[in-house]
């Protein structure tokens, strides 16, 4: 099975990478740098900054303990490109010499229709929030600040023009412990979905995957709408026991909230 992926330079999208190529025969990495306006803080007070400037650096922090020292495969091709060139004429040209099976979509910009259309069905999406419940960004940070941490997870969809709107193939909800931050919890996330994705794309090139369509309810969400009081609010929330609660109702609460489950 030949893949190709879509992602950013980020040690939980190399991560990725490394579970790709590991289960795989990962052809072609196509490294986006991230937007500048993830972490982008002006305007801030200086104690508003201070924190903003500290939640970054506590990812940070996480990120490295469960991704320590992971490197993108060094034995298949990485093309490097500037924030917004993912759906340059070099990228189909790559894609048409490949001809890969699926493409593997993780932290990039929004392909656009002319690129999808070359590859129809192929384009697999893997977002880090739970759709149709949260899309767009931050689908993970934002069900903290509803209070519901069910709603954490990803789905591994079929890409489409819409954001995160295709039908899906699997989602999958971390193993939530007491003690977890948001970060412990996000990267719980990403570790389950790359263990599992290898065996989510064998089984949909095998046909054991049905393709379930999303329903358009949901919050659609943008980097712009985080913003600081947002952020302070999902800390406090955490402080005042909000996984405590939710993982004493779990089960109650992830029936309220259904998903696509994995059928292994």
């Amino acid at each position: 099975m030949k893949t190709v992926l879509f992602t950013s330079d980020a040690k939980r999208h190399k991560y990725i990478a490394k579970e790709l190529a590991e289960h795989t025969s990962l052809q072609l990495i196509v490294g986006e740098k991230k937007s500048v306006s993830i972490t982008k803080n002006d305007g801030l007070n200086d104690e508003d900054d201070v924190f903003w400037k500290n939640h970054f650096k506590l990812r940070e922090n996480s990120e490295n303990q469960f991704f320590k020292d992971i490197e993108f495969p060094k034995n298949v091709e990485l093309l490097s490109l500037e924030h917004g060139k993912i759906n340059s004429e070099l990228v189909q040209k790559k894609l048409k010499e490949v001809n890969p099976d699926y493409i593997i979509l993780f932290g990039t910009s929004i392909i656009k229709k002319d690129i999808l259309e070359l590859f129809p069905n192929k384009f697999i999406n893997l977002h880090l929030g739970l759709s149709p419940y949260y899309k767009g960004s931050a689908t993970n940070l934002f069900p903290f600040y509803y209070k519901e941490p069910e709603c954490v997870g990803a789905t591994i969809h079929i890409a489409s023009e819409k954001v995160d709107a295709g039908a899906i193939l699997c989602q999958i909800r971390p193993e939530i412990e007491v003690e977890d931050d948001m970060h412990a919890i996000g990267n719980k996330v990403i570790l389950k979905a790359g263990k599992l994705l290898p065996k989510i794309l064998q089984d949909y090139k095998s046909r054991k995957i049905d393709l379930i369509k999303q329903p358009k309810s949901g919050k659609e969400l943008r980097v712009k709408d985080l913003n600081i009081s947002i952020l302070k609010e999902i800390y406090e929330n955490f402080e005042q026991g909000m996984i405590i609660d939710y993982i004493r109702n779990k089960e109650q609460r992830d029936l309220n909230k259904p998903i696509v489950n994995c059928n292994f």
